[in-house]
């Protein structure tokens, strides 16, 4: 019987020659996955075809393992992923509909990802100020343009990236008030995320809720320069004497009404803040129309927060175009589409239900 000692060295061998552990240097040309997996990503490849497609990944992602151990679980992950994603899209109904593939996190497993990123958050119960302003929300209508794109208007900042921590309710909220700035002042800025981590009490690196965060800006009177007090990605001492951004400052905010048409009606105005339900299969989201297949219809649980940049159409699906804080690496270079005017009470992965309005007069 071949000893677990002799397989992490073949494992080796057959990786040292196009590949490393502890450098950053690749010797192997980058692969086009769909040479391998095909157009739509839905073709589960040979072993030997899994292996090239594992190094020209870890090319691409810059990927470095510290020893021959930690590279052969990474490979084994790797692959349980690709197996479900190549499953997955084998499954897909519609030209339109979403694609897995291999993002930056094709070597997480669904649990250590799940731990470091997605942590449940039960949103109806955090606070008295939350309930006051849903009781306060009204039934709105709009006259909204066939799709808008905020991005097109220079009014949505760059895709970033929160690292290991799960601070995206601070992403979220930067975002939005990076774009209303830039809407009501004409000045796009880049916002300290690690501020709002940092002098917000209550959120930390498990969590943390967009209300608050926006009520701890308006108590500080803005929030200071990305530049200024720089994004380190665990939760620090608050240092909220650095000066603060003119372009970061707003007069209130309101819950978005929780369906499609408050959603639309909010998102012709502005970007805006929402948080979801992102499910197992979320962090191997690729690009097309995602449809939420194993979103649960709970509009109380929440454990990821976006900005909504805009929306469109295409042969009659209509879908909402998401910023997400992962990367340039994840999505569509940091951005996603999510289905939207469902028959569902909360939207897709209950993206209605938690939306944020902000106002700013001047």
């Amino acid at each position: 019987m071949i000893s677990q000692t002799s397989n992490l060295v073949l494992f080796f061998i057959i990786f040292t020659t196009s590949s490393c552990i502890s450098s950053s240097t690749y010797d192997v040309p980058t692969i086009k996955y769909s040479s391998i997996l095909g157009p739509n990503h839905d073709k589960l490849p040979t072993q030997n075809e899994t292996r090239k497609l594992f190094q020209s990944w870890m090319k691409e992602h810059g990927r470095v393992y510290k020893n021959v151990d930690e590279m052969a679980k990474k490979f084994n992950i790797f692959k349980s992923n690709l197996k479900y994603i190549t499953k997955t899209n084998a499954k897909r109904k519609s030209p339109h509909g979403h694609v897995l593939g291999l993002t930056n996190f094709a070597d997480w497993s669904h649990k250590e990802f799940k731990k470091t990123y997605l942590h449940k958050n039960d949103m109806s119960m955090h606070n008295n100020t939350m309930k006051m302003k849903m009781k306060n929300v009204t039934t709105v209508s709009c006259s909204a343009p066939k799709s808008l794109d905020w991005r097109s208007k220079g009014v949505v900042g760059s895709v970033k990236e929160q690292r290991t921590c799960g601070s995206c309710w601070t992403f979220s909220a930067a975002g939005a008030i990076e774009s209303i700035n830039a809407i009501v002042t004409g000045k796009l800025v880049d916002l300290s995320e690690q501020e709002m981590l940092d002098c917000e009490p209550s959120g930390d690196c498990k969590f943390g809720y967009m209300s608050k965060v926006f009520d701890w800006v308006l108590l500080n009177k803005g929030v200071a320069l990305e530049k200024d007090y720089v994004y380190t990605g665990t939760k620090g001492v608050c240092n909220s004497q650095i000066s603060n951004s003119e372009s970061s400052t707003f007069d209130t905010y309101d819950l978005v009404e929780q369906s499609d048409n408050g959603l639309l009606c909010a998102v012709v105005n502005q970007p805006i803040s929402v948080c979801l339900y992102a499910p197992p299969d979320f962090y191997h989201y690729s690009h097309g129309i995602y449809d939420g297949p194993n979103c649960p219809e709970n509009s109380d649980e929440t454990n990821h927060c976006l900005l909504i940049v805009g929306y469109d159409s295409v042969d009659g699906q209509d879908y909402w175009i998401l910023k997400n804080s992962w990367s340039t690496h994840w999505g569509m270079e940091g951005y996603m589409y999510l289905k939207r005017n469902t028959n569902k009470q909360y939207g897709v992965c209950a993206i209605n239900a938690w939306g944020f309005n902000l106002i700013k007069h001047n």
